[in-house]
């Protein structure tokens, strides 16, 4: 009797494997062939794109990312039209098909939806800002992206099933009413992170200055804080209701021109003329040491008068703020050297 049943069991696992050996072997087949077409492709589509890295840079970034996309998407695609066009030869009774018609349709929705989550969050990505020491991304525009795209997949989904979605979107309704009753500092924010990024004022990569005295450039604009980074590499989270009312000085618009003023006391015991002179001689030899950086001449004016002395301010326009520390030490450095020259060694 034992060896009836494992003679019975063996055939029945034989006419099995038979009847999926070759079903199988196609899908296997298919999903090695679109395996090799996508690494082919997106290799051949990097290589096409580097070609114009030189005279077009956000072209050569946009097409690496829209390759990209593709990653894992045309695999699943070969396997799913192997698989449906071999789901008759597969020993399954006639009553599931259905279902597995659904879940295969399903999964194509799926990998639709990753791809156009992908393709557009590459275009945002590549044109949302034309800084290159941002992120190149804001978080906040890519979550509602994917999230849009995903709701409306599981919608198309549960209707591929058969399944109601106006009864659903009714409960979503006022389920999503009180949710919004419930978080109001979140949404505050979620849609002050939406006005900033609408407006324009502020890009990331920009570099700013809040009204509260924090500075540093925006690094990235998320569903509930606007992260700044500081000239010393450190981290400010700011809350996108707090950011938006803030009063903003933004360095980068219209440009990164910025005018450096350096106040002079002058003492009434010191000649004006020679602070003058000193001052000019000063900003003049480190506006030619930092090549480019000036973009027009040094100017002086008095702005203060008391009885001690006066003030004499010195000003001069160049094309980058970021740099503006490094020119005043330049200008200060030589005018002191100029001030306060070194004693003479006596003659032996």
């Amino acid at each position: 009797m034992g060896l009836f049943s494992v003679f019975t069991l063996s055939s029945i696992f034989t006419q099995y494997w038979n009847d999926l050996a070759e079903p199988l072997a196609i899908v296997a087949g298919a999903l090695a062939l679109g395996l090799l077409v996508e690494r082919v492709g997106i290799v051949y589509a990097i290589k096409f794109f580097k070609q114009r890295e030189r005279t077009e840079r956000d072209a050569w970034r946009l097409g690496q990312r829209l390759a990209h996309s593709f990653n894992g998407i045309v695999t699943v695609w070969f396997g799913l039209a192997a698989f449906r066009s071999v789901l008759s030869e597969f020993p399954i009774k006639p009553a599931a098909l259905p279902l597995i018609e659904h879940t295969a349709s399903a999964i194509l929705i799926v990998t639709i939806a990753v791809l156009c989550a992908r393709l557009l969050i590459a275009f945002i990505r590549t044109y949302s800002t034309q800084h290159e020491r941002a992120v190149q991304s804001i978080t906040l525009v890519q979550n509602i992206v994917r999230t849009v795209i995903y709701i409306i997949a599981m919608l198309a989904i549960l209707h591929a099933y058969g399944i109601a979605i106006t009864p659903l979107l009714a409960a979503l309704g006022v389920g999503g009413l009180a949710v919004a009753l419930a978080l109001q500092d979140t949404l505050s924010n979620f849609f002050a992170g939406i006005y900033i990024i609408i407006s324009r004022h502020t890009d990331p990569g920009d570099y700013v200055k809040l009204d509260s005295g924090q500075e540093g450039i925006i690094r990235d604009i998320a569903w509930r804080v606007t992260t700044l980074v500081t000239p010393a590499g450190t981290l400010i989270i700011v809350p996108n209701s707090k950011f938006s009312t803030s009063i903003i000085t933004n360095f980068d618009r219209p440009d990164r021109s910025v005018t450096v003023t350096i106040d002079l006391p002058l003492e009434q015991t010191m000649p004006a003329p020679a602070l003058e002179h000193a001052a000019m001689e000063a900003a003049n030899e480190a506006a030619a040491a930092m090549k480019g950086l000036a973009e027009s001449a040094p100017t002086l004016q008095y702005t203060a008068l008391s009885a001690t002395g006066a003030t004499l301010q010195l000003s001069i326009k160049i094309n980058d703020f970021s740099r503006g520390s490094e020119i005043r030490h330049e200008i200060l450095t030589r005018l002191y050297a100029r001030l306060h020259p070194p004693p003479e060694t006596p003659k032996e």
